[in-house]
């Protein structure tokens, strides 16, 4: 029989391990796969323990493997969002772990990658709801939604729930959006900000415990809500959020389809997960935004993503029937790398062709755009209402936007006020 100090002392233990079990957080609203909150969750797949972190392994990294499910009848959108307006999102679960830091990102390539939209540095897991602005800039369409939590006290882990939501839409609101100032706009466009904070699955970075995570580059959207802050510990990426794969940028040569013969928006090659993804034609496919930071390889990194903007009169887009060209391209931050492609230099690519311009953006006469990610190229994307983009393949990818007439007039308006 147990001793009476032995039996104490195994009561401490289960009791401490339950209280860490009730710790855990996950996400009500939006309801992310497989969670008994979407009622497009199959009942035989429901997750009952949706509040777990991530393997530590990092073996179902993103969104607990579920991500597949974008683009299937359980994977519907939950949720329609409008660019430029605030919203919030819900937490449930025991207490929070001592709080920590989160994110709330977005991916429009199936989870591939994940760009921050919002940083709440400290304080993560203690209220109940959350504020998050979608910036003006966002692609329209569908998109993953992803919030991520590095918790405080515990073991080391990282939480993530991800959701189908829809961007777009809001009428008269939209409309309001896009005739704000381009510098007002262009102040932290949405392919620049960073890739989301990876940390305790297996990818050389952690976290301290009892500390909140202070992002290396949590993007120009944070809210502070803690004090006792500490740096993460390993190759963690850099604070500037480059990315760490060498690339160059090149036009290619050959023929291409004119923009009113638009390409063909087939859906983005499926992740090594998916089962459905890659048949569902009918919704709208992702885009390759932004590269994570990752540690340097080899002798080469990218240089970082820009996007050149600037204001014209609204004007019908050239359409081209067809183009040519060759050539090649380089690009560097701390080292170099080159690429070249072949292709049109005013048309598109059909997803999943392949390509070596790692990086290089494409846009398509002016009202589409894609990138070279990962050996292929990504989903024709549309510009954002009332922008245009400059037609070709590069580095860089330049959005210029269109001031309508009723901008002008106001405009207008205001100087003779003033």
């Amino acid at each position: 029989m147990f001793s009476n100090g032995l039996t104490t002392g195994v009561l401490a233990a289960v009791l401490a391990g339950s209280q860490l079990a009730a710790a855990h957080m996950q996400i009500t609203n939006p309801p992310p796969y497989r969670s008994k909150f979407n009622t497009n969750s199959n009942q035989g797949q429901i997750d009952y323990s949706m509040t777990a972190p991530l393997d530590a392994s990092g073996a179902n990294y993103p969104c607990k493997g579920y991500h597949a499910d974008f683009g299937t009848a359980t994977g519907k959108s939950v949720a329609t969002y409008v660019p430029g307006q605030a919203y919030e999102f819900t937490l449930e679960g025991g207490a929070p772990h001592g709080g920590g830091s989160c994110q709330v990102s977005l991916s429009y390539d199936q989870g591939k990658t994940f760009t921050v939209i919002q940083s709440y540095v400290g304080g993560c897991g203690f209220a109940a709801n959350y504020k998050f602005t979608i910036p003006d800039d966002v692609p329209q369409g569908e998109a993953i939604w992803a919030w991520t939590w590095n918790n405080n006290i515990g073991n080391r882990e990282l939480y993530m729930n991800c959701a189908t939501v829809t961007i777009g839409g809001g009428g008269a609101k939209r409309e309001a959006a896009e005739e704000r100032s381009v510098a007002q706009r262009a102040s932290a466009p949405f392919s620049s900000r960073p890739a989301v904070f990876l940390a305790n699955i297996n990818n050389g970075c952690s976290t301290t415990e009892g500390f909140d995570v202070e992002y290396p580059n949590p993007g120009p959207d944070v809210i502070n809500g803690g004090s006792n802050l500490a740096p993460p510990v390993g190759n963690c990426g850099s604070s500037s959020g480059g990315s760490g794969a060498g690339a160059g940028a090149g036009s290619g040569s050959g023929s291409g389809s004119s923009p009113s013969d638009p390409v063909q928006a087939t859906s983005a090659p499926p992740v090594p997960t998916s089962t459905a993804a890659a048949t569902n034609t009918g919704l709208p496919g992702g885009v390759f935004i932004t590269v994570p930071g990752s540690s340097a390889s080899a002798s080469a990194t990218a240089a970082p993503t820009t996007l050149v903007t600037a204001t014209t009169s609204a004007a019908p887009v050239p359409t081209p029937e067809t183009g040519s060209g060759s050539g090649s391209g380089s690009g560097s931050d701390s080292g170099s790398g080159s690429g070249s492609g072949s292709g049109s230099a005013t048309g598109g690519y059909a997803a999943g062709t392949a390509c070596t311009s790692e990086g290089a953006w494409n846009c398509i006469g002016g009202t589409s755009f894609q990138r070279c990610a990962s050996g292929t190229w990504s989903v024709p994307q549309a510009v954002a209402a009332g922008t245009t983009c400059k037609a070709g393949e590069g580095a860089t990818l330049a959005i210029e936007a269109l001031a309508s007439k009723k901008f002008r007039r106001r405009s207008a308006k205001l100087r003779l006020a003033a």
